[in-house]
């Protein structure tokens, strides 16, 4: 008989996932994912993992917490074997993750206990790591603490950002996730403890942390713009419009200038300063305009690029 699913999840990374198990027929008793936005229900628009599950006629469910008592007697009868939770975005109460007999697994996009929280990818770029990877563990009370079931880990390139990374995670992930319930249902597993010693922690990254510091180092200022692409996005403001970057190169410098000064501004970039080194803006995005090459937008902008320009 076919172990009995229930997959929680919200995002198109947890879609990939879903998609997965649909397409190896597991069997999949519901979807849990979170509730749609008034403003998203009233235009008809879903999360990826609801528009799939949707398309393949799941069951549904969406509160606004798993602490609700319908959840939990529904869960309770349908007598479910496993729970899987790929970026749900909601916590698990331990009353739940005690319903099933195979436990609750959750898919971590980093080599617990390294990055627990709730932005690994993010931050392994930003810390400049050489690599990550996925970790599957039991989910238990605390967060990412549970002990390791599976884990495989991938190289990050040099030039890597939030959305190269996640892709080739979103694969790796998925083949995890198939491997790790084989050795699940087969009872080969071995578990793993997480040495607490080791553990690290990520924060949830908000708008605001986008914002450019020129005091920074340049190569620090380098890996952050490449972590948050697409979101929150790097950007910085002048005459209080505010731009945004999407690629840049570090240009060494001995030379001393003052954090932020624009040091020149052409066809080959603008080059701006920082703590140390320069920073030459090669991809950057002017409110209502698409991204652009800098070349094809400097000459519409040149006044607003004035060389010995000060930002903050």
């Amino acid at each position: 008989m076919k172990k009995k699913i229930i997959f929680a999840g919200t995002n198109k990374f947890s879609k990939i996932h879903l998609n997965e198990l649909i397409k190896k027929k597991f069997k999949i008793l519901s979807v849990i994912t979170k509730p749609d936005s008034i403003l998203n229900k009233k235009k008809n628009i879903f999360s990826e993992v609801k528009k799939i599950s949707i398309k393949n006629k799941l069951k549904i469910l969406q509160p606004k917490s798993l602490n609700s008592k319908k959840i939990y007697k529904y869960l309770k009868n349908i007598k479910p074997d496993i729970m899987i939770v790929v970026s749900y975005g909601l916590i698990i109460p331990e009353k739940i993750i005690n319903l099933f007999p195979l436990g609750c697994i959750n898919i971590h996009t980093s080599l617990l206990p390294k990055l627990r929280g709730p932005s690994p990818i993010q931050y392994s770029i930003i810390q400049g790591k050489k690599k990550t990877g996925i970790t599957i563990i039991q989910i238990n009370n605390k967060v990412d603490s549970g002990d390791i079931l599976y884990k495989k880990s991938i190289n990050i390139k040099k030039n890597e950002t939030y959305l190269t990374l996640i892709k080739k995670l979103s694969i790796l992930g998925k083949k995890s996730l198939i491997k790790c319930l084989n050795k699940i249902y087969s009872n080969t597993i071995k578990k793993t403890k997480q040495e607490e010693k080791k553990a690290t922690y990520t924060k949830k990254i908000k708008k605001k942390d986008g914002l450019i510091n020129w005091n920074s180092n340049a190569s620090n200022i380098e890996k952050k713009i490449r972590a948050f692409i697409p979101w929150p996005g790097s950007f910085f403001f002048i005459k209080k419009i505010m731009i945004k970057i999407w690629k840049v190169k570090i240009v060494k410098c001995s030379e001393k200038n003052i954090p932020g000064k624009i040091i020149n501004a052409n066809k080959k970039g603008i080059l701006i300063s920082t703590k140390n080194n320069l920073i030459n803006i090669k991809i950057l995005q002017i409110p209502g305009k698409k991204k652009n090459k800098t070349k094809y937008i400097i000459n519409s902008y040149q006044n607003l690029f004035k060389i010995g320009t000060i930002l903050n």
